[in-house]
């Protein structure tokens, strides 16, 4: 039923930010996934991934520590490829695509959102 209403603004705007900024998350992992085949480029910027995500796990704001977070945990797993390149850089792609698929469902939303409200 609830289908056949608009969307409401506040929410087609979220749906629309998680969607760009997930897909910009997700095609910038997998850059740094192929970057991190170098064992020296794997520490350099996995340790700098992990230095900006403790930069968020500090914050106030519960979205901006979530976000830390994740980017400490990414963060740790290119240090960690630099030792075992294998199974962790193919962990990196994974999530950068997991990151691409969900940008693109929520675009998609935002998109049918926008058509719902002309």
């Amino acid at each position: 039923m609830s289908d056949n209403y608009p969307m409401d603004p506040s929410d087609l705007r979220q749906k629309g930010t998680k969607g760009v900024m997930s897909a910009v998350g997700g095609v910038g992992l997998m850059v740094v996934s192929g970057l991190v085949a170098s064992p020296i480029l794997a520490g350099i910027i996995g340790g700098g991934l992990a230095l900006l995500g403790l930069g968020g796990v500090f914050s106030k704001k519960r979205s901006d520590r979530t976000t830390g977070g994740l980017v400490l945990a990414v963060g740790g797993i290119a240090i960690a490829s630099a030792f075992l390149h294998g199974p962790l850089s193919g962990l990196l792609g994974l999530g950068g695509l997991a990151l691409l698929v969900y940008g693109g469902i929520n675009i998609y939303k935002f998109v049918k959102g926008l058509r719902d409200r002309a």
